[in-house]
């Protein structure tokens, strides 16, 4: 079941894991097996690698590093479930399916051709040197120059390899077909084992009316460039079937979660009796500018008190004697604290304190607390209108465990982390 035990459970592996000699020597070790599929630490690697964290993995200290592999195993994990199911349910065998995959396969292979096209434009040398002698001491202009010779010279050649694309292809436009009420079937573009009917330009369900003829003219010759190209491109040898793969194994979750999410939110009806129920998604709590001094005991607390209170600045004895750290360095002031987050005994007196009133010392674990409210914002409660897509993300999000869970029993996990230690992984569901 995917509960807050199970997390745990896969946080401390993972912690283990990244810690381990065991990690530092495998090359590719077993992660977790789904059903008969396996995650192995280069898939973790790989989804790190693609993550919006991978660009600070490397300044994180072990716990944090541990917390996001433990993290993207559990999504790994979870997205490798639903894309099981999905293609249990058949969703990867759909016309439309196959038509976005291929499309997406295209638009890999056409990226793929031009940026090999791009690498392949060179600034001859007696035109760097130019460039060189006219920007001499000026790198971001000698950059410039250089960037806008290539771009220049890269849209000639995409140019002039389109043109000999078309030519050996023996492609032939039939533009004046384009009429008011076109069939989907007539033929726009042809050429050797290759053609392009309106309907493969125009998505005719969406479209009642005849569009523009010239956007139409502008939609034929892209989708034929994309064709065209993506075609080159596997003659020339180029390969994108691993990250096409990789694509499709995205794709797929997202696809069934799409499907389920029509049975979780069925209707806006759905959504506000929900919202009803659950206020809290569209509340915008309080929060509270706060000065905080803390010391190690409470008659140091209540002396610096008595100091305050005759005059004496909060910020300036929290600078000066504040065992916080970051309160220390900041002579005392902790930024904005919001309604919900932090110490329960210091969210409580906040409450109650007017702007610039000094509190009562608080004690708490970490010693013994002088605060004041410098400045506040008053919690309020947004419209249904305005978290409409939270309240919808947030009812999937509710849904998603549970439907993980039954998952789970189709398609048994187990844990590979602790070979040594099969007593910790997670108890099989009930």
């Amino acid at each position: 079941m995917w509960n807050k035990k199970t997390l745990r459970t896969c946080l401390f592996w993972a912690t283990t894991l990244i810690c381990s000699p065991l990690y530092a020597v495998a090359a590719d070790q077993v992660l977790a097996t789904i059903g008969h599929e396996e995650i192995r630490s280069h898939d973790l690697d790989l989804a790190i690698a693609s993550s919006p964290f991978n660009t600070q993995f490397n300044t994180m200290d072990e716990d944090e590093q541990a917390s996001l592999r433990g993290d993207m195993l559990r999504r790994l994990v979870s997205a490798r479930l639903l894309a099981l199911e999905a293609k249990r349910l058949g969703m990867d065998k759909t016309a439309a399916f196959k038509h976005e995959i291929e499309d997406v396969r295209m638009g890999m292979l056409y990226r793929a051709y031009m940026d090999r096209l791009r690498l392949g434009v060179t600034i001859p040398a007696d035109t760097l040197a130019a460039m060189k002698r006219q920007f001499k001491g000026d790198t971001n202009g000698l950059d410039s120059a250089k960037a806008s010779y290539v771009a220049i010279q890269f849209k000639e050649e995409k140019q002039a390899a389109l043109q000999k694309i078309q030519q050996d292809n023996n492609v032939r436009f039939f533009e004046s077909r384009i009429q008011p009420g076109i069939k989907p079937d007539v033929v726009l573009m042809e050429g050797d084992g290759i053609r392009l009917a309106y309907g493969d330009v125009v998505d005719t369900g969406q479209w009642k009316q005849t569009p523009n003829p010239e956007w139409i003219k502008e939609q034929l010759h892209n989708r034929s460039e994309l064709l065209l190209v993506s075609r080159a491109a596997e003659r020339e040898g180029i390969d994108v079937s691993e990250q096409h793969g990789r694509f499709v194994d995205e794709r797929l979750p997202a696809l069934l979660l799409e499907h389920k999410a029509g049975e979780w939110v069925p209707n806006e009806e759905s959504m506000r009796a929900w919202y009803v129920q659950h206020r809290d998604a569209g509340r915008i709590p309080a929060s509270y500018h706060v000065g905080q001094l803390v010391v190690g005991s409470k008659d140091e607390a209540e002396s610096l008190r008595v100091r305050i209170v005759k005059g004496e600045s909060l910020f300036t004895l929290a600078g000066l004697y504040s065992i916080d750290p970051v309160g220390r360095k900041q002579n005392g002031d902790m930024g904005w604290i919001t309604e919900g987050r932090g110490m329960p005994e210091l969210l409580k007196e906040l409450a109650t304190l007017k702007d610039d009133e000094l509190s009562a010392v608080i004690p708490t674990r970490s010693g013994y607390h002088l605060i004041m409210v410098l400045e506040r914002r008053i919690g309020s409660q947004k419209p249904y209108e305005d978290v409409r897509d939270r309240v919808r993300q947030m009812m999937i999000s509710q849904n998603l465990p549970a439907y993980l869970g039954e998952l789970e029993k189709r398609y048994p996990v187990s844990w590979n982390v602790m070979v040594a230690q099969p007593a910790l992984q997670p108890a099989a569901t009930p």
